[in-house]
């Protein structure tokens, strides 16, 4: 019996445990609110499309919101009990790993804390060329950018700028690609 309660206690403090290195690294990262990871989260069945367009989230008839989430505030959500399907079982690569142990927490803080600032590098530099639209994900911003430069007459600088955007986003993917998709 004693062998017992030992086994349910560990059980439920590895659970404890995990619960809060979920709430660590999320309430640090946001990525997958903020428009980094995604453009848009796609309505699963389930989901209460009344209520979220009561709450602000939804445009009338659509099935998908855009990414960054209005409902995203900093690392928090506002409607975080009642959000969509998709939010709530959605695990970044990196929370997977630092979950089953294969990434350290400190090692998936630092992880966030690179990507976050290559983030906003990317997003120092659109707003350099114009852009300073963040309602708007970055993978959307970027591609209205290579338009806009493709369709327009840029000057040396902007052309330079866009350069170095190009690059930031392409370093920006590797690392989202390496570390966040499953």
């Amino acid at each position: 019996m004693y062998w017992v309660v030992i086994a349910v206690e560990a059980r439920i403090g590895a659970r404890t445990n995990v619960n809060n290195l979920v709430e660590k690294l999320c309430l640090s990262c946001g990525l997958c609110c903020n428009g980094v990871i995604f453009a848009d989260v796609q309505l699963q069945r389930g989901d209460n499309s009344a209520r979220l367009r009561e709450l602000g989230v939804l445009k009338r008839n659509a099935t998908k919101f855009p990414q960054p989430c209005t409902m995203h505030d900093g690392c928090r959500c506002g409607i975080y009990k009642e959000r969509p399907k998709y939010c709530r079982q959605f695990e970044c690569l990196l929370l997977q790993n630092a979950n089953e142990g294969r990434v350290n927490e400190s090692d998936a803080i630092s992880v966030i804390k690179e990507t976050r600032a290559q983030a906003a590098k990317v997003r120092d530099l659109l707003e350099q060329l114009g852009d300073k639209d963040a309602s708007v994900a970055l993978s959307k911003r970027f591609q209205a950018m290579r338009k806009q430069m493709e369709n327009g007459r840029a000057g040396a600088e902007q052309v330079d700028l866009f350069g170095l955007l190009t690059v930031a986003v392409h370093e920006l993917n590797v690392l989202l690609s390496e570390r966040f998709y499953r």
